[in-house]
């Protein structure tokens, strides 16, 4: 027996005879088990046709849940590698082969592939995958399904019944940092889409490429019960691994005598923005509080941002020409030259609200364990007006763990200058262009405090010349995943230190 597919059968009309038939026309000898776990059971000719086929074997029965579904389908495999094909999805006939060829490697316990995607338009196109790297984020794709080895399964305790949302994503926690998680590069199943998806209108506002509906903000809309779910499996992996912080914080302190020439330093980095940052000074220069400068760190403009700059005249403001090559080192050159206290984020087409900084320094001042503050923010278009769909992000499934799998902790942020030293500034090696806030945000938690302060005191404006948007997909996804995996090694080192262990 070469491979065990298990097919789930949820409606009576779902075309599971052709599914069956793609399979029985793979080569050599497949099995298919045929879960039935539809609660009312209408006559299907169809059905009957399926069961009369060799290799078919039907169960009926439904299962409490997805983990349900699939231990059972393991433990009744006959083969060594086991796969959940879910409706409308047909292997193409290299499957079984390119999939063998994978798991001939001992060390790999589970694969994923590349697929095709058949809109009902007619329309083809193939969606790449990206090759795993340990990730230990959720949102990876993994594609619309999984192969497993049946063996790893069962040494591994199956997958976990208690758990409705990140079965499979708990089971590939338990294993990838002892078994390979394979990639396959090329596409070997086709999903029929027979309708197209819906699309969330919002969507174009964000300019945000990703999965789901509202694209990379996707994740920060999961329900209660998935957030907790999942962020429960995740915390779960890192005591498994002794990467979960439970330590006091330290205070960030100062001597007596410190003393600053302005009590905040706001670090504009930027890069042909002319059309957006008058607005964006001026909702500092506008606003409650009067104690600060503000350095626009001009990276090799050429649509004249650095005369727009220099026409806005007022004392506070001053034009750095850096010429870099990374926002990192443009971020860096600012926090050199800065003479605040304080480092306050600002992108150069974002927005303050009128008492962000009263606010923040607020804060800071009667909180000496926060390294960072952040606030919550607002999204809003290219022209200024609020995404209402969204809502306010407040990123509340932010705490020092859980922010090693969520994308990164909010704006505005506002940091003590010494600690942003501390750390020896933004990361241009590693994350020059993309991660080093997420990077250095991981650093600060590790230590100090990173508080969420209540109130919406950012605007973050969405065009399709995002920087994030521009960026590199393979970049953004890996740029992050090793920010998370450099700060694993330091926490588990950190937590060995604390316990006295060599």
């Amino acid at each position: 027996m070469r491979m065990s597919f298990i097919l789930p059968l949820y409606e009576s009309d779902q075309d599971i005879q052709a599914q069956v038939n793609a399979i029985q026309r793979l080569p050599g000898e497949n099995e298919i088990i045929v879960f039935d776990e539809r609660l009312h059971r209408p006559e299907n000719p169809g059905l009957q046709a399926v069961l009369s086929q060799a290799n078919v074997r039907y169960f009926s029965r439904a299962h409490r849940n997805r983990a349900a579904l699939f231990n059972d389908g393991v433990a009744n495999a006959a083969a060594a590698l086991v796969c959940v094909l879910p409706p409308d999805i047909f292997p193409e006939p290299e499957f079984v082969e390119e999939v063998e060829a994978a798991f001939r490697d001992e060390r790999v316990a589970m694969a994923y592939s590349d697929y095709r995607i058949e809109n009902a338009d007619g329309t083809v196109r193939d969606e790449k995958l990206w090759p795993f790297q340990n990730n230990i984020d959720e949102r990876f794709s993994l594609g619309y399904f999984r192969v497993y080895r049946k063996s790893t399964v069962l040494d591994q305790g199956k997958f976990n019944e208690d758990l409705n949302y990140a079965e499979e994503y708990d089971f590939r926690l338990r294993i990838q940092d002892r078994w390979a998680v394979q990639h396959i590069a090329k596409p070997l199943y086709r999903c029929l889409m027979k309708e197209a998806p819906p699309v969330d209108p919002v969507l174009s506002k964000l300019h945000s490429p990703g999965a789901g509906s509202k694209g990379g903000f996707s994740y920060l809309f999961y329900t209660p019960e998935m957030e907790r779910e999942i962020e429960f499996v995740f915390k779960e992996y890192l005591k498994r691994i002794g990467a979960f912080l439970t330590h006091e914080n330290a205070v960030v302190a100062y001597p007596d005598d410190a003393a600053f020439e302005v009590m905040v330093s706001i670090v504009i980095p930027i890069l042909n923005r002319r059309r957006f940052i008058r607005r964006t000074i001026d909702t500092v220069l506008n606003g409650t509080y009067e104690d600060f400068e503000i350095l626009v760190v001009d990276n090799g403009s050429t649509d004249g941002t650095q005369d727009e700059v220099r026409s806005i005249g007022d004392p506070r403001v001053r034009l750095i020409e850096n010429d870099g090559t990374c926002i990192a080192e443009a971020l860096n050159r600012g926090i050199r030259e800065a003479r605040g206290k304080y480092i306050a984020q600002l992108d150069s087409d974002d927005e303050y609200m009128p008492d962000t900084l009263e606010t923040m320094v607020a804060y800071m001042e009667t909180h000496p364990k926060c390294g960072l503050a952040i606030s919550y923010y607002d999204l809003i278009d290219e022209d200024g007006n609020p995404i209402e769909e969204l809502g306010i992000i407040k990123h509340l499934e932010y705490d020092r763990n859980n922010i090693l799998r969520v994308d990164g902790a909010g704006a505005l942020r506002f940091f003590h200058k010494k600690v942003l030293e501390e750390f020896d500034l933004y990361n241009v090696e590693n994350y020059g262009n993309f991660g080093e806030d997420y990077d250095m945000v991981l650093k600060i938690s590790e230590k100090y405090d990173v508080d969420r302060v209540h109130k919406v005191l950012y605007r973050y404006r969405r065009h399709a010349d995002n920087t994030d948007v521009q960026r590199p997909a393979a970049m953004k996804v890996y740029n992050k995943n090793n920010a998370r995996q450099d700060a694993l090694k330091r926490r588990i080192a950190l937590n060995r230190r604390l316990s006295g262990k060599p």
